[in-house]
């Protein structure tokens, strides 16, 4: 169980709140014509957070990275930031997701914290990238289970 008594399986609003702040940003970026790449978040039980952006390589080597970022540095955190023993972390990327027999362009995100029995994943729609004002995002959608990075 949780330390915070979060009912099992229940998104703690700590996780919450950093998921969602992952995927404001994302979506402002996306919003200016920035693609930001594989964008990994973490936070320590303290509520320190760690963000890096992964571009250097392709989407799946960077996405690669990222998971295993988080995976090798669950138990130790990341000292010379500040951050504790990984208690949450959030992966945010852009993908396609399958709408109504067509492909539509979307931010996908894989998120999990300590006492969780697996790891979740949700997308968002968007379109207009570059398009400031006129760019357009739906609400987030669950998109099902994944294995936990820890």
């Amino acid at each position: 169980m949780p330390q915070n008594n979060q009912n099992a399986g229940a998104v703690s609003s700590e996780l919450d709140a950093m998921t969602c702040d992952v995927i404001g940003a994302f979506l402002d970026s996306l919003a200016e014509g920035e693609d930001p790449g594989v964008v990994v978040c973490a936070e320590d039980e303290t509520g320190a957070r760690y963000e890096a952006e992964f571009t250097d390589d392709g989407e799946e080597a960077c996405l690669t990275a990222a998971t295993e970022f988080i995976s090798q540095n669950a138990a130790c955190g990341i000292p010379d930031e500040g951050v504790g023993r990984i208690e949450r972390y959030a992966i945010a990327y852009t993908g396609c997701v399958e709408v109504d027999g067509g492909y539509a362009n979307a931010v996908l995100v894989s998120f999990c914290e300590r006492g969780l029995p697996c790891g979740y994943s949700a997308f968002v729609l968007f379109d207009g990238m570059g398009e400031g004002d006129n760019f357009m995002w739906s609400d987030p959608e669950p998109a099902g289970e994944e294995p936990a990075l820890f």
